[in-house]
């Protein structure tokens, strides 16, 4: 039975089909799954539990530094009064539960190097939804011109017992499935559903597309040093526990044979317990050899550790305890590099933010806020300071107005400072009331 597909779909499927090999292998990395590190060919099955246990998950901690700071506190829209925030945006916001969406969505970008986010409206529920999907599910196409702009889309699926293929356009979507006893990149046996042809009631695709820097992942071109530092674990790992006692040697002119022309098993003989006692032959000498030294190895670990520090520009606090010694100074370098990088992360998925925004004012008929070039998050700063810093800077910083203070020097949400703002009026009113006076608001 031939497919359905149009040459178009055949060509979206085709291009996600072919990133499979390459999102799959940096999925193993970030899940402490990565390939064994070389060992001895035709290994034993006790060599293979050296290998698994080997591997360092580095390729994690890279991408939790920086995503640990992407964090949204609100948006502005073209509504008014919304200095602070958009309160409807924050309950679609809310109400979507992308507080943790949003950190899942910036994980798989940080992982994959892309990510997407499908907003809908399904039946029966009071708001829009936004999903964040799967980068190895999803592809989506887009404009020549504007990298933002997803021109057509495919999800691809599978659930009770089936596949499912999902094409995305401005005016429809259209919908496929096979069983899911078949190879699901294949294009043959796919079918269209009944009611397969869907009317799409945005006019707009409701795929949303994020890419990070060169559309590559935080360590995506660092798997090179990845592998040599689970190789050095490995090596240390294989001497340690071949030499976890000492090889002895006996030496001298000892029998091979008993009286009665038995050939003597010296393996047996020096069996180690408790309760042992060794009978060698006069003349033999028992001695031992010495240990290999693994320094080299440890040190050759802790460099390469550092090596991809540099290179992902993540801390060494985050990836070894140790790190943490290191001066004040250069770790206030270390966090500058950090920040950097995610303050660009942060520019390149502010777009697609406010296209998920922008859809799910759509969905509820609220073209004002809807507009996308009033649109903008609110993200809270990518360098977090303590409460004691926050509140030594607060103090030097009295001449400037409340909101601004609370927001750039107190690192204060939006929605914070709004708390704030009607908790002082009420206190303003309190004292007012008390003394007769005006109260003080500065």
């Amino acid at each position: 039975m031939t497919t359905q597909f149009s040459p178009g779909q055949v060509m979206l499927f085709k291009k996600l089909a072919k990133l499979q090999g390459k999102l799959q292998l940096l999925e193993r990395y970030y899940n402490g799954d990565a390939p064994l590190p070389e060992g001895a060919e035709g290994a034993s099955k006790a060599y293979r539990m050296f290998q698994r246990k080997s591997r360092l998950n580095m390729a994690q901690l890279a991408v939790s530094a920086v995503r640990e700071r992407m964090r949204i506190g609100g948006f502005r829209t073209g509504a008014d009064d919304d200095e602070n925030g958009d309160v409807e945006a924050r309950r679609l916001w809310k109400a979507s539960n992308l507080e943790v969406g949003s950190a899942d969505l910036h994980s798989s970008l940080l992982k994959f190097g892309t990510a997407y986010a499908i907003v809908g409206h399904p039946e029966g529920e009071e708001y829009p939804v936004v999903t964040v999907e799967d980068a190895r599910q999803v592809y989506a196409a887009t404009s020549p011109t504007n990298i933002n702009k997803v021109t057509e889309a495919v999800k691809v699926f599978s659930e009770n017992g089936y596949h499912y293929a999902y094409f995305y356009y401005a005016d429809r979507i259209e919908v496929f499935k096979k069983p899911d006893d078949t190879n699901v990149y294949k294009v043959e046996d796919w079918q269209m559903l009944a009611d397969g042809i869907r009317e799409n009631p945005l006019g707009q695709i409701p795929v949303v597309k994020f890419t990070n820097a060169d559309a590559a992942g935080e360590y995506e071109t660092h798997t090179d040093i990845l592998d040599r530092i689970n190789h050095m674990i490995l090596q240390r790992l294989v001497i340690v526990t071949t030499q976890a006692f000492r090889q002895r040697v006996l030496k001298g002119d000892f029998p091979t044979h008993d009286a009665d022309g038995n050939e003597i098993d010296y393996e047996g003989v020096f069996d180690s317990s408790a309760g042992s006692l060794w009978m060698i032959p006069e003349g033999a000498d028992v001695s031992e050899l010495g240990q290999a030294d693994i320094n080299g190895i440890l040190s050759g670990v802790r460099a390469d550790i550092q090596d991809f520090a540099a290179v992902t520009r993540t801390p060494m606090h985050y990836l070894t305890p140790e790190g943490a010694n290191g001066s004040a100074e250069g770790a206030a370098l270390a966090r500058e590099g950090l920040v950097f990088k995610t303050q660009d992360r942060i520019d390149r998925v502010t777009p697609g933010w406010s296209k998920v925004m922008s859809l799910m004012f759509l969905l509820v008929g609220d073209e004002t806020r809807a507009k996308l070039l009033d649109l903008e998050p609110i993200w809270y700063s990518p360098e977090r300071y303590s409460l004691a810093e926050r509140a030594d800077a607060s103090s030097k910083f009295v001449d400037m107005p409340f909101r601004s203070r609370m927001t750039l020097v107190g690192q204060f949400s939006p929605a914070e400072v709004a708390d704030m703002e009607i908790q002082r009026a009420g206190e303003a009113i309190f004292a007012q009331s008390l003394t007769g006076g005006t109260g003080d608001t500065a």
